[in-house]
């Protein structure tokens, strides 16, 4: 929705996004107790951390691209040891977030009291990435028609 895209014009932040933000996290404050699961505190925290660790994941890449992208722009700090420690730099952290979300969402030894915990914070893990992209195909789609605009243009 547009209200989402809205920003504050002194500092170009997202106030509507955060507006969100503040009653989903009120919201959940005030459910939680409500909630028979003792352990839904942590189980939001993992989903969290989860999301956290996943869009770390995409920078590492994102680090290299714009690296080759633009070679030769001036950089303030330069990566010691030239391209080969810049790859270990930047694929071995990469690894590193993929095998924690891994052990963090992923049951790997079947047990029940595995499958209860982690199973809650895969599905919302899917379910978050379903409903974000869903909302970024239908941003396409009304940025496409001109229907949006930064309104601090």
């Amino acid at each position: 929705p547009a209200i989402f895209g809205k920003t504050n014009p002194k500092n170009d932040m997202p106030t509507g996004t955060s507006i969100l933000n503040g009653v989903v996290a009120s919201v959940l404050i005030i459910v939680a107790p409500i909630i028979p699961n003792e352990n839904i505190f942590w189980a939001f925290f993992a989903l969290n951390v989860v999301a956290l660790l996943g869009s770390y994941i995409l920078m590492f890449p994102a680090f290299l691209k714009l690296r080759k992208m633009d070679p030769n722009r001036e950089r303030p700090f330069k990566v010691p040891g030239g391209k080969i420690l810049l790859y270990l730099m930047t694929f071995v952290p990469m690894i590193l977030l993929i095998i924690t979300l891994i052990f963090s969402a992923v049951p790997l030894n079947g047990s029940s009291a595995e499958l209860n915990e982690k199973i809650p914070i895969l599905i919302g893990t899917v379910v978050a990435i379903i409903v974000g992209e869903i909302c970024i195909w239908l941003a396409g789609k009304r940025k496409d028609k001109g229907e949006i605009k930064n309104e601090n243009d």
